[in-house]
C-alpha cells in the first residue's frame, strides 16, 4: 500500500498511513515580524522575500531552496506541518519560494494524500487537459479535490460518486452503471499496483479509447507503463506534482460491420466497405444465393417464418464479435443525405457522441397495440402480446412497465434496424432471447399460424417482436441518434 513520504515540521516520529523520511524547520521573515498585519494575520504586502531572508534546516543542518525542491521530487512527496499556526505563519513565504503546492498539514495529509496525491495544481492541470472533452471521472477526483465547489467548470464531465455535489454534469452510482456510454476519455486516478491497474483498463475498456491517469513518481506503475509501452497506440506524459498525467491512447477499435439481412436475392451488386448480406432463414430457403446464412452453429433459422430477420440476429449474437456492429435490411439502409447508404466511417463519428443509431416511425393517431390487430387480426395480436408480456413478466420483470408503454404508443423505433458498439448489441440479445423464443413456442403451440399460409397470420410474431428493441431502448436510457433510411422498391 502507498504510504506518501513526508518531510515532517513537527515532534512527531511516525504518522498513520505515512512515511517521515525527514524532519524539517524553518527560519525566516516571520520571526522577524515582517509579515505581520493589523489583527494579527500573518500575511505579507507583497509575495516576495529578500535573498537570504529565509532558511530551511533538515535534520538540524541547513539547505537550499534548490535541494529542498529536488528532495520533492526525488525522496519526498510533501511537507506536512504538524502545527497548524505554523503553516499558516509560513504560507507567504512558502507561496514565494513557489513550495506551497507541495505543502500541507497533518488532517490534509490523512483526508486526500494518501488517495489522491493532494495538490491544487494537479486538479486544476488535468481539468485544463480534459477541457471541452466528454469525460468520466471513474475515481471521483474531482469530488475529492473540492472541485464541487466550482460547478460551471464542469462542462462534459461525468462522475462515479454516491452523492451528488452538484458538479458533475451527469452522475453515475458505480462503474457497471455506465456500461452502455461512451466517452472522449475515462480518468483513473486512484492508486493501484500494475494488476489493478491492468484490472481497471478492463473494466473500463468499452467505455472509452482513451485513458488519464495519475501516476505517481517512481512507482511501480510507472516502472510498468515505461516497460509496456507497446500496449499502447500511443502514451503521452504530463509533469505534475508528485507524478505525472499519463494519457494513453489504446489501439482503436476498428472493425465495423454492417448486416444487411435478407431473404430473397438482394440485387446489390456492390456493397459500401464494411457491408456484409446475410440469408435469414437460410435452413428454410428453396434458393443459395451465396450469402452468408444463419443456420450454422447455434441457430434458430427454423423459426424465421414466424421471427424473420430475428433469426438472423441470433446467429449474429452468437457467432460475431465486431467491435461495432449495424443490422439493416435488404430494402431498408441508413443515409444521412437521402441518396448514399451510410459510410462507417460517418457512422462510427456518430457513435463518438451517441450509444445506438436506429430509425423511428409514428403511427399518427393509433396506437402501436391497435396498428397490430391491423396487421394480423385483434384475437391473435392480442394474444401474442400478450404471451409475449407473459414471458418478459417471467424472465424479465423490470421491463413489464415499458413494454406496456411502448404497446400503447403512437411511435416506436421501427424495423428492428440499428448501429451501435457490441457491447449494447450483446446487452440488448441476451435481454431479448431470454424470453423471446420461448414466447414464440408457446404462441406456435396455443395457436395455428404454423399451419397457415397467409403472412398475415404466420408473422405475427414477428410483428410485435420487431419493436421489442424500442422497450429495451427506453428502459436504459441510451443517447439515440435518429437517422432517415432510403427504401429500395426494385427487389
Amino acid at each position: 500500500m502507498y504510504k506518501p513520504r513526508i518531510l515532517l515540521c513537527g515532534k512527531s516520529k511516525n504518522l498513520p498511513n505515512a512515511e517521515i523520511v525527514g524532519q524539517i524547520k524553518f527560519r525566516g521573515a516571520a520571526e522577524r515580524g515582517e509579515f505581520i498585519v493589523p489583527g494579527g494575520v500573518k500575511y505579507a504586502d507583497k509575495f516576495k522575500l529578500a535573498e537570504g531572508s529565509f532558511k530551511i534546516f533538515l535534520n538540524g543542518a541547513e539547505i537550499s531552496v534548490d535541494t529542498l525542491r529536488k528532495i520533492l521530487d526525488g525522496a519526498a512527496d510533501y511537507i506536512v506541518f504538524e502545527n497548524h499556526d505554523e503553516y499558516l505563519l509560513r504560507f507567504r513565504e512558502l507561496y514565494a519560494l513557489k513550495l506551497v503546492d507541495r505543502v500541507i498539514t497533518v488532517p490534509t495529509l490523512l483526508n486526500y494524500a494518501r488517495d489522491n496525491f493532494f495538490a491544487l495544481d494537479n486538479a486544476v492541470q488535468i481539468f485544463n487537459l480534459i477541457h471541452a472533452q466528454r469525460v468520466l471521472d471513474a475515481d471521483a477526483f474531482f469530488i475529492k479535490n473540492d472541485y464541487y465547489m466550482f460547478p460551471d467548470l464542469n462542462h462534459k464531465i461525468a462522475g462515479v460518486v454516491a452523492e451528488d455535489f452538484h458538479f458533475y454534469k451527469e452522475i453515475f452510482p458505480t462503474l457497471a452503471a455506465c456500461r452502455f456510454r461512451f466517452f472522449d476519455a475515462v480518468l483513473l486516478t486512484a492508486e493501484r499496483s500494475p494488476a489493478e491497474f491492468i484490472d481497471a483498463l478492463i473494466e473500463t475498456d468499452a467505455l472509452t479509447e482513451n485513458i488519464w491517469a495519475f501516476v505517481r513518481r517512481s512507482s511501480a506503475l510507472e516502472k510498468f507503463l515505461a516497460a509496456n509501452e507497446n500496449i499502447f497506440e500511443k502514451i503521452s506524459v504530463f509533469p505534475a506534482v508528485n507524478g505525472h498525467w499519463f494519457l494513453l491512447k489504446k489501439f482503436a477499435r476498428a472493425d465495423f460491420k454492417i448486416y444487411i439481412v435478407t431473404h430473397k436475392d438482394a440485387k446489390l451488386a456492390t456493397l459500401p466497405d464494411g457491408y456484409e448480406i446475410i440469408h435469414a432463414g437460410h435452413t428454410l430457403a428453396k434458393e443459395n444465393f451465396g450469402y452468408l446464412g444463419d443456420d450454422t452453429g447455434d441457430n434458430i433459422s427454423r423459426l424465421n417464418l414466424y421471427l424473420n430477420e430475428i433469426t438472423a440476429l441470433y446467429w449474429l449474437w452468437k457467432h460475431t464479435r465486431q467491435s461495432f456492429i449495424g443490422f439493416c435490411h435488404y430494402r431498408r439502409f441508413f443515409t444521412t443525405d437521402g441518396e448514399n447508404f451510410l459510410s462507417t466511417d460517418s457512422a462510427r463519428e456518430i457513435l463518438r457522441d451517441s450509444d445506438i443509431i436506429v430509425n423511428d416511425c409514428k403511427f399518427g393517431y393509433i396506437a402501436l397495440r391497435d396498428w397490430k390487430t391491423l396487421l394480423s387480426t385483434r384475437p391473435l395480436a392480442e394474444h401474442v402480446i400478450a404471451t409475449i408480456r407473459k414471458f418478459i413478466a417471467r424472465r424479465q420483470p423490470d421491463y413489464l412497465a415499458a413494454y406496456d408503454r411502448v404497446n400503447d404508443s403512437f411511435g416506436v423505433y421501427c424495423y428492428e434496424i440499428f448501429i451501435t458498439r457490441h457491447e449494447i448489441f450483446n446487452a440488448y440479445c441476451a435481454w431479448l432471447f431470454s424470453f423471446i423464443i420461448d414466447a414464440t413456442e408457446e404462441i406456435l403451440a396455443t395457436t395455428d399460424i404454423a399451419s397457415s399460409d397467409d403472412p398475415r397470420t404466420y408473422r405475427a410474431v414477428s410483428f410485435v417482436a420487431e419493436h421489442l428493441m424500442t422497450v429495451w431502448l427506453i428502459k436504459n436510457r441510451l443517447k439515440i441518434k435518429t437517422l432517415p433510411i432510403i427504401f429500395r422498391d426494385d427487389v
